[in-house]
């Protein structure tokens, strides 16, 4: 019995661990940064995703689609987030968006605006400890991201849409 408390904690901390990560999506905060103004992905089968997410680039000036990589932006945007992003000027630009943009090494990186300062936006990945360096400015806007889908796959499809969970 005794033996096998330790991982009923571990389950019961996991499962919590998951509730509050899909609780803090629903709010305009995470991890202490306002996301008020980046859509939420939306939970769709990987074909219906891509359908959704070309569609709405084909209609919408300036709009294009591109796949999130890297862990910077996690709990709002996995691996493989397909985003529909739109070009924007800079003066349209207010905290609480995910912006596109190319840094100095020509990386294109999506990070949330956190505020304007003299030299430009400051942003900051919600796994970040520290804002971006770099700041957002006309020259390496790219863009904004304006939707988000988070493809499924196969069976987890059916489970996902079921339980009704991001």
């Amino acid at each position: 019995m005794f033996r096998r408390a330790p991982w009923i904690l571990v389950g019961l901390l996991a499962l919590c661990g998951l509730v509050g990560s899909a609780s803090e999506l629903n709010g305009p905060w995470i991890r202490g940064v306002f996301t008020g103004r980046s859509p939420r992905p939306v939970v769709a089968k990987e074909t219906e995703a891509w359908q959704q997410a070309g569609a709405l680039a084909a209609k919408t000036r300036g709009a294009f689609v591109l796949v999130g990589s890297g862990k910077s932006m996690q709990p709002l945007y996995t691996p493989g987030t397909i985003l529909v992003m739109q070009a924007c000027p800079i003066t349209q630009l207010r905290p609480g968006q995910t912006v596109l943009y190319r840094n100095k090494a020509g990386k294109a990186v999506a990070h949330v605006l956190i505020t304007k300062a003299r030299d430009g936006w400051r942003t900051a990945g919600l796994n970040n400890p520290v804002h971006d360096m770099e700041p957002v400015v006309a020259d390496n806007l790219v863009g904004i991201v304006i939707a988000a889908f988070r493809p499924i796959r196969g069976n987890h499809a059916a489970q996902i849409a079921a339980a009704g969970s991001p």
